[in-house]
């Protein structure tokens, strides 16, 4: 055996043997025997799954989507065919509707994009300020015939919306109406109105409230009965990102869906729903109704460098105003944190001096400083404890 395997891995000795195979010739009894040999190994077949379309399309998940297309659906048949039924959860690379454009010809497209389309389970429908809204109603035929079964929707538009947006965005859904779970709608100029179709399974919707929104309220108030009454039955989750603090908007949903609250937008919400949990701006910081009954506060930190910035300087006072304060968690670059990474990387150590001064203080208090594990955890008991089937999730840019 180990002779065998040492003349297998030595180059010149397989030169050698390749040499006489090549000089005594495939009639002579030597080549024979080699190739009955060889044979017998099985070596000269495709190995095992090949050709396989469960096995190919578990490994084409992992690679690029495109590739997949232009390169692996040419190698056979059976590799086209995995590649040509596969159903990706991701969604067309963003650059999929400046393509789109590029190739639309009288309202029609190259087979490859049908086929392209009909393999992803995800759409991300960004429609920015260098699209071509004389293409839309090429492109949202195109969309409608080959896009279906969806399991998440992310739309995001600039400007401006489409015409029959409404009309495609129906079909659209109704094409994924058992599939849907996921819907994320970003408008930055106005609120988008939504088709009334239920859509059984669409737990998740997140929304995007920007300056301009401040004034439509009743756009927004018709937006809410429509996702709440109409399209989510099975609503779990419904995630609110403020680009802005829309005080006209919070008050809407302040008072028109008090108990999906577990925690608050923003602290002047505790004027009118008693909560445990809230967002503060210690710029903002007073007396509030039901201040008394907040445990846990986020406190936003706008930059590290200026520790004086957004009314830091008082943050003792907070003990004043929520005397049954339990833990706090930072809100600091979009992100939940206790700032223990972000002051270890701080290069100004008069900064993380301060910083950490604070962090003691509050620990001093008695005051927990909470991971993002254990906020989550908080949070996710609290909703359990709701009557309602769904709640608010908030979000600050």
């Amino acid at each position: 055996m180990d002779e065998i395997v040492s003349i297998l891995q030595n180059p010149e000795k397989m030169e050698q043997l390749i040499l006489k195979l090549k000089t005594i010739g495939e009639n002579s009894p030597q080549f024979q025997t080699f190739k009955s040999t060889i044979d017998s190994f099985h070596l000269s077949k495709p190995p095992i799954g090949v050709h396989e379309t469960n096995i190919l399309q578990h490994v084409f998940k992992y690679s690029d989507s495109r590739e997949c297309f232009d390169s692996f659906r040419l190698v056979c048949k059976s590799w086209q065919n995995a590649v040509e039924n596969i159903r990706l959860n991701t969604c067309p690379p963003v650059t999929i509707f400046q393509e789109l454009c590029l190739h639309e010809r009288n309202g029609h497209f190259p087979t490859f994009y049908s086929k392209y389309l009909k393999s992803f389970r995800q759409l991300n429908l960004r429609l920015d300020r260098n699209f071509d809204m004389t293409k839309w109603n090429s492109i949202s035929n195109v969309l409608l015939q080959n896009m279906g079964n969806l399991s998440k929707c992310w739309m995001t538009i600039f400007d401006p919306i489409p015409p029959k947006f409404v009309g495609f965005l129906f079909n659209l859904f109704r094409n994924s109406k058992f599939t849907l779970t996921f819907l994320h709608v970003n408008h930055r100029s106005d609120i988008v109105t939504l088709p009334a179709i239920s859509l059984p399974n669409l737990t998740n919707f997140a929304f995007y409230v920007y300056p301009n929104h401040e004034n439509k309220v009743p756009t927004f108030d018709y937006l809410m009965k429509t996702v709440v009454d109409v399209m989510c039955p099975d609503l779990k989750i419904f995630r609110m990102f403020f680009v802005n603090e829309s005080r006209q908007i919070l008050k809407n949903i302040t008072n028109n869906y008090p108990n999906h609250f577990v925690c608050g937008p923003q602290i002047y919400s505790l004027e009118h729903i008693p909560l445990k949990i809230s967002y503060l701006k210690l710029a903002n910081l007073a007396a509030y109704r039901y201040a008394s009954h907040i445990e846990y506060l986020i406190l936003y930190v706008k930059n590290l460098y200026t520790p004086s910035e957004g009314g830091w300087n008082n943050y003792k006072e907070i003990l004043s105003f929520f005397p049954n304060l339990k833990g706090i968690i930072f809100y600091y670059k979009e992100e939940y944190t206790t700032l223990f990474h972000p002051l270890r990387i701080l290069s100004s150590s008069f900064s993380q001096t301060i910083w950490q001064q604070r962090i003691d203080y509050f620990k001093s208090q008695n005051i927990k400083i909470l991971s993002e594990h254990e906020y989550s955890e908080i949070i996710s008991e609290l909703r359990q404890s709701l009557s309602p089937s769904w709640s608010f999730r908030f979000a600050y840019f």
